[in-house]
């Protein structure tokens, strides 16, 4: 979506510190910056918080920043921005919460197959899909968003968008199976159910 001459407007009265202009387009935005959060953090509740403080990004430096391109494309790049600082957080936490707890009790053979230790790996094999194509993905697959809306959205072509959803296939499939290949126990059929549940 390109900037019209409304989003214009409010951005002009933005800029002279003009509260009700934030508040239309926070109105008009909000739930496409939450659901671009959610791609990336794959928590609605942590989506919104950044969104939130997206809106209060563009408030405060209402002076400074520059639009190029769009309003959405302005919100995207600073709730992007926030999202992958977010990430980074609930990384090291995760690290230092692993090193405190010590060693685990390990689930049954079962319970590993099926449970959080193969959620984990689909989780690892998406951190390691390259950015844009995670991002691509995540909008398409796990937020329903058609090609053309992700496009428009990330202002790329179709046959891109397409390009990174298949190519992020190829790498979880190949992640995945990786993985399986080397779970003591793991069934054939279990696989494939395991990764049409995590592809559909």
């Amino acid at each position: 979506m390109l900037c019209n001459d409304s989003d214009l407007d409010l951005l002009a009265r933005i800029r002279k510190g003009d509260a009700r202009a934030l508040g239309t387009i926070l109105e008009r935005y909000w739930i496409h910056v939450v659901r671009h959060a959610a791609a990336i953090l794959g928590s609605t509740g942590s989506a919104e918080d950044v969104a939130q403080e997206t809106f209060v990004r563009i408030w405060e430096r209402r002076e400074t920043w520059r639009l190029q391109g769009s309003v959405r494309g302005l919100l995207f790049t600073i709730s992007r921005n926030l999202s992958l600082d977010e990430r980074s957080r609930r990384a090291t936490h995760a690290r230092a919460t692993r090193n405190l707890s010590g060693v685990t009790a390990l689930p049954t053979p079962e319970e590993h197959l099926l449970g959080a230790e193969l959620d984990r790996a689909y989780s690892q094999a998406l951190d390691n899909l390259p950015e844009r194509r995670r991002e691509v993905y995540l909008l398409v697959r796990h937020h329903g968003l058609t090609h053309a809306e992700v496009a428009q959205a990330l202002k790329l072509s179709p046959q891109t968008v397409a390009n990174h959803v298949r190519l992020a296939l190829v790498d979880l499939r190949e992640a995945l199976a990786s993985y399986l290949s080397n779970t003591p126990g793991a069934s054939s059929h279990r696989k494939d159910d395991r990764n049409k549940r995590h592809m559909a």
